[in-house]
Formats: structure tokens, C-alpha cells, sequence
């Protein structure tokens, strides 16, 4: 029924989601249904990453490489960025489910696109999303972030990099590019 009415589509190994639109309105009615019918399992949000001013994005990053590095296999060679992204929103949508929103992919100036967007408490945080290719592509992700967060007015971003090289090394660092402070993770 989902095939025939465009919900699902065929892949290589088995269906998938048609669209993002049905991928979050599916998520949306589970996490729905699972709060009414069983209040009691679900995973109390820790309040640490919960600050006076709004978010603590890099503790949320922290937490999410920490998590990679436990789960993450060598099989997973197949990867795509856009399953990163959908694996990093199932990460942080217990966070700011219902004290905050998150926006995939918003349109800015220039018909340019950024990767994710959070508002909480009347704050806006910007994560890009990259996989590794290298020296020269990362300069060119934080160009972008750069560019991004100069059409917010902000001064802080966040740089989430999924790396499949053999030698993966799960890592943190606070980057000033520009007039930027850059909080960039390796997954």
C-alpha cells in the first residue's frame, strides 16, 4: 500500500522513504504514538544540555560522537550524508522535542542551502554536515558555515564530519576561521 500510494520507493536493498515530507511525518506520528501509549519509557532528557542562554550544542556533538564511536561499524562504508543528517536529527530530536525546532536544509540568500538549523529559547545554532574528503574540501565546509552563519549574524557554528578513512580518529577541536569560532567533530 505504501508503494502504490507513493509513500515508499524502491532501493537496492529493499524500500525506502519516498521524501523527506513522509519521512517526518512518520517519525512525527510514531514519536506521537509512543508518548501516549507508553509516557513511562520513554528516555528522560538530561538537563545538561541545557544552558541559561539556550542550547549546549557541543555537548549535544560530544555526545553524538561518543555514541558513533560506540555503534559504528566498518560495514558502514555505504554511508551517505543525507543518512548522517537523518541519524544526527534521530540523536537530537529527544533534545528539543517540544522546547525547540530544528530546520533541514533552509534556504538562505543566493537560493543557497545550510544543513541544519536549531532555534531554542529565541537563539538559532547552525550545524553543517560534511563527510571527509580531505584538507582542501574541509577549508571549503568552513567557508561555508563561514558564509552561513554571516547571514544569521552570528559568530559561532557547529561542523559535524563524518570521516570513513581507515585511520579514523574520533576527534574535537574549536577552530577560529575568519571572525568565526567553529566547533568542529569527527564521527
Amino acid at each position: 500500500m505504501g508503494y502504490l500510494y507513493g509513500i515508499l520507493a524502491g532501493s537496492g536493498e529493499g524500500c525506502r522513504i519516498h521524501n523527506r515530507i513522509y519521512e517526518q511525518r512518520i517519525y512525527s506520528y510514531m514519536m506521537t504514538k509512543r508518548l501516549t501509549s507508553e509516557p513511562e519509557q520513554m528516555p528522560a532528557v538530561k538537563p545538561e544540555y541545557y544552558t541559561e542562554e539556550g542550547l549546549n550544542v557541543r555537548l549535544i556533538l560530544e555526545k553524538f560522537q561518543a555514541f558513533m564511536k560506540e555503534h559504528y561499524s566498518h560495514n558502514d562504508q555505504k554511508f551517505l550524508e543525507r543518512e548522517g543528517r537523518l541519524l544526527f536529527l534521530s540523536f537530537l530530536r529527544p533534545v528539543i522535542n517540544g522546547k525547540g525546532f530544528e530546520f533541514k536544509e533552509p534556504n538562505v540568500s543566493d537560493e543557497r542551502r545550510m544543513d541544519l538549523v536549531i532555534t531554542f529559547k529565541n537563539r538559532r545554532y547552525v550545524v553543517e554536515l560534511k563527510r571527509w574528503y580531505g584538507p582542501k574540501a574541509h577549508l571549503e565546509g568552513m567557508e561555508q558555515l563561514s558564509d552561513y552563519l554571516d547571514i544569521y549574524s552570528l559568530d559561532q557554528g557547529y561542523l559535524l564530519i563524518y570521516d570513513f578513512s581507515k585511520n579514523k580518529i574520533y576527534k574535537h577541536e574549536e577552530i577560529v576561521f575568519r571572525d568565526k569560532r567553529i566547533f568542529a567533530v569527527w564521527v
